[in-house]
């Protein structure tokens, strides 16, 4: 919920093909009663969705931890035509991370299912969404320890880290750029990242912070 306005001015500096929100988009209305918090995210995209939007760009919005459990937006989950049957979609982030814990983690045998239930549909990615990166490579915690996606790690690391792109967040100490061995691992957590990708090729040609000046929901 916050940085909103920065990044809409972005859009329109750049006038991106695709624009992709790797999760932690929503505030989670922790003041407002249980039974309201999913309505409130969803009346809250509506209202703030068109700063993500633009005339014939294509936006995609994977869930992160702040995401409420049901929340989904009719169009966010839309791919550009030429990357149909390209691009896997991972949620789910680990609920044990040593001493973090997440309410809405998954074990690592969902992790693993989601995972392998995506590749059943799209068995060549070239684009990996996933709101946690894979575990070892920009998934650092502020106290150093690893919190990242295990399946994912062992899936890139079976195909001997080939030329794709991961894009991810969830860790905020993680952000950045990673490569290992041909794989791109770009991490925006409080942040974003300028991509110029072709056919397999991604170049990070600009990153940074997203001002956060204090909640967006509440700025006049």
């Amino acid at each position: 919920g916050n940085g909103f306005h920065e990044a809409s001015s972005l859009i329109n500096q750049h006038h991106p093909h695709w624009i992709v929100s790797c999760g932690d988009m929503l505030p989670d209305f922790n003041q407002r009663p249980a039974n309201y918090r999913l309505m409130a995210q969803q009346e809250f995209w509506r209202d703030h969705r068109h700063l993500f939007t633009r005339p014939g760009t294509v936006t995609t919005m994977i869930g992160g931890n702040h995401e409420l459990p049901g929340f989904r937006y009719l169009g966010m989950d839309l791919l550009p035509p030429q990357l149909e049957g390209h691009v896997v979609r991972l949620d789910g982030i680990p609920g044990d991370c040593g001493p973090f814990s997440f309410a809405n983690g998954l074990p690592e045998a969902e992790l693993e299912e989601d995972l392998q239930d995506q590749l059943s549909i799209v068995p060549n990615p070239h684009i990996y969404l996933s709101h946690a990166p894979p575990y070892g490579s920009r998934d650092k915690s502020d106290r150093g320890d690893h919190i990242g996606h295990r399946p994912l790690f062992r899936h890139l690391q079976g195909r001997d880290w080939p030329k794709v792109l991961v894009l991810c967040g969830h860790v905020h100490n993680g952000f950045g750029v990673e490569e290992p061995g041909a794989t791109t691992v770009v991490n925006v957590a409080t942040g974003y990242a300028l991509i110029e990708w072709n056919d397999g090729f991604a170049e990070v040609l600009e990153m940074g912070r997203l001002v956060e000046s204090g909640n967006f929901w509440d700025s006049p």
